[in-house]
């Protein structure tokens, strides 16, 4: 059986090198976006030199308390000095206003005392400097934000300072998503005897956006070969298929020979986690491209934990963003370690601090793989690793896998 690292790897030589499409969209829009190409800034910022206090600028920066200067000018923010000064000249200066060219520093006002017509200096700091100069934060043609980096609340402000209003963007792969098994029914159904509603497309396509992703319900195949090839076959025209159920290795277990006869090459089946130890994987060559195709357990946690630590790194993969494990967070572990095994085990946890300050993760409520609500009031998964010794004492530490942050994309650089 594959291990995590292994699955990845295999992901990324069916991927090989990524050409990733793009798109350019409004800046208002851009959010949670990808950026395509490297950002590169238009000007100095900031474009001149500016005070970083309110202040008097002076031509000198050899100062006594109780000297007295001359105020011959004062300059607010968008308004450029009259002229430079030099000598017992001062300039009263505003925030963010341009400083008159000569001065070389700035004293705050709650250190002078004036009458409007000269400044007395009361106190002089050990730097008396609050000036920014000209291209200090970031020079013309700086790289301000690179390629494959999501667009966050703060990067939409770096945009907006570069003058980029239509940035270019990763187009969102495309998942399919198809839940298989004559048992499924809708969610707007009342299931009847021996039957189940479809719960993991819901599941799915909630992951896809929230990794980037759009996602194309192609809803239920049942236990039947050419139904289950023809969901198959659509679902080959996106970018990535992901299925659910019917992987294993029961009678009506279809979906790998299904797979196989509509061209898709397995990567390998089964894999070294728990839950959902047979997930398939299997590539594609197309005329679009190659062809992901995720074969995920039919139980909810084996879909949810199928999904993100392998298919959430190559959605990142085809946004441009490189394929690279989860993102972990190391937190003190409080719940059952459970009986060491030789999976690598996920488990859902909810995270808090302390009264130290420190992370803590707390086993959520969780009937085993078959049981959706606990993942629901879970916010993390902890990861225990393959055969990892019984901790001993009440602080056990574990890695974490955030899995309920407010954007996906966000969390995983």
């Amino acid at each position: 059986m594959h291990t995590v690292e292994e699955a990845l790897a295999q992901i990324a030589e069916a991927l090989g090198a990524v050409r990733v499409r793009g798109e350019s969209v409004p800046l208002a829009e851009a959010l949670g976006r990808v950026l395509l190409a490297d950002v590169r800034m238009d000007h100095d910022v900031p474009p001149f030199r500016r005070a970083a206090m309110d202040g008097f600028a002076l031509a000198t920066a050899e100062v006594e308390p109780g000297a007295t200067f001359r105020i011959e000018q004062a300059v607010m923010a968008g308004e450029v000095p009259s002229g430079p000064i030099a000598g017992d000249a001062a300039a009263r200066v505003m925030t963010g206003a341009p400083v008159p060219d000569g001065a070389v520093c700035v004293v705050p006002f709650e250190w002078t005392h004036d009458d409007g017509q000269t400044v007395t200096i009361d106190r002089v700091p050990r730097r008396p400097v609050h000036i920014v100069e000209r291209g200090d934060h970031v020079a013309a043609g700086d790289v301000v934000l690179a390629a494959g980096a999501p667009v966050t609340p703060a990067a939409l402000g770096a945009l907006a300072s570069a003058g980029v209003a239509a940035p270019e963007v990763a187009l969102r792969p495309r998942v399919a998503i198809v839940g298989t098994g004559s048992e499924l029914v809708p969610v707007d159904h009342t299931p009847g005897p021996g039957a189940i509603r479809n719960s993991n497309n819901a599941t799915i396509a909630g992951q896809c956006r929230r990794a980037g992703a759009d996602a194309v319900d192609l809803g239920i195949a049942p236990d039947d070969e050419d139904a289950l090839r023809a969901a198959i076959r659509a679902g080959l025209e996106h970018d990535v298929l992901v299925l659910s159920g019917g992987v294993s290795r029961g009678d009506l277990d279809l979906v790998p020979g299904c797979l196989e006869a509509e061209g898709v090459r397995c990567l390998f089946h089964r894999w070294s986690v728990q839950p959902g130890g047979p997930l398939w994987l299997g590539a594609k060559q197309t005329p679009g491209g190659v062809r992901l195709v995720f074969g995920l357990p039919g139980n909810p946690a084996g879909v949810f934990v199928g999904f993100e630590v392998l298919v959430v790194p190559a959605l990142r993969a085809l946004l441009g963003m490189g394929l690279a494990p989860r993102r972990t967070l190391r937190a003190r572990y409080q719940g059952p370690w459970g009986k060491p095994g030789p999976r690598r085990r996920f488990r859902p946890v909810i995270l808090a601090t302390d009264d130290r300050g420190m992370l803590v993760a707390r086993a959520a409520p969780w009937r085993g793989s078959g049981d959706p609500f606990g993942l629901a009031g879970g916010d993390a998964l902890a990861v225990f690793p393959e055969s990892a010794p019984l901790p001993s004492g009440d602080h056990a530490l574990v890695d974490v896998i955030p899995v309920h942050e407010a954007d996906l994309l966000w969390g995983t650089r």
